[in-house]
């Protein structure tokens, strides 16, 4: 088959797919949604995060860049979701007396993380893919980062005032977030961003295994509230510091004052 042909039979193998979709009941399109997420998370089996995370790259399942190199998808790159996050955090890091020392764990591309470095002091941004850390070592070197590659749920953490989880427990299972929440006590202060559904009583940390969807991809929509059963965290304090609304969901960010 000439490439011409593959690419006429794809283009009206999607233009029929947009004329039957109106005709497809909303319940049967989301049946779908699902499971196909869900069966692209099962095949990961018992595999360890950093090979299931590397596929998830290497498939493009959170989309592809304009250029080569990893890409965290659009929530790390979208500009009506990254500024509201950018300058609600600045905002809060700027109100402590100094500058903090800052641990970003699930650091992906590193992109949303450029935007506040200068508001941190010592910055130590870890993930569990190899390869992305070494690009980001390179690609940030001028930024004074401590790239480090490790299991947040299985490696010791770094030391510092502030922790950055920014929608990386929506894609652990609830074993994974019990253990990065107990490790996370030498912290004063943890912003946690999380895509959750729009609808205020939805059943929070429903259960779901690791890979690249979230609790959103569901029949009836989950997210990960710490402050719910089976995680039960109790802060001093916490507030919300920016909410963008992002397809069925919305992304929220909260600032948790730990001890």
């Amino acid at each position: 088959m000439s490439q011409n042909t593959a690419a006429t039979q794809a283009a009206l193998a999607q233009r029929l797919m947009q004329t039957i979709k109106p005709l497809v009941p909303v319940w049967l399109r989301t049946y779908y949604h699902v499971r196909r997420e869900q069966q692209h998370d099962a095949r990961y089996g018992t595999k360890p995060p950093g090979e299931v995370f590397s596929d998830v790259y290497h498939s493009s399942l959170w989309g592809e860049a304009d250029e080569p190199g990893f890409f965290s998808g659009t929530g790390s790159h979208d500009p009506r979701i990254v500024e509201p996050y950018a300058e609600a955090v600045t905002a809060l890091l700027r109100e402590l007396p100094r500058k903090p020392d800052v641990v970003d764990l699930g650091c992906g591309d590193f992109h949303i993380g450029s935007r506040i470095r200068p508001a941190c002091g010592r910055y130590v941004a870890c993930d569990v893919v190899a390869p992305l850390i070494a690009s980001n070592r390179a690609r940030y070197a001028h930024l004074d980062v401590d790239f480090r590659c490790l299991d947040i749920a299985g490696d010791e953490l770094p030391a510092g005032d502030v922790v950055f989880l920014r929608q990386v427990l929506q894609h652990l299972d609830n074993g994974r977030i019990a253990r990065v929440l107990a490790r996370l006590h030498r912290y004063q202060v943890l912003v946690l961003t999380e895509h959750l559904p729009l609808a205020r009583d939805f059943p929070p940390n429903a259960k779901k295994r690791l890979g690249a969807s979230t609790r959103l991809a569901r029949m009836v929509p989950s997210g990960v509230v710490l402050t719910a059963p089976p995680f039960n965290l109790k802060p001093v304090h916490s507030r919300v510091l920016c909410e963008v609304r992002e397809g069925a969901g919305v992304i929220q960010t909260v600032a948790y004052t730990l001890h």
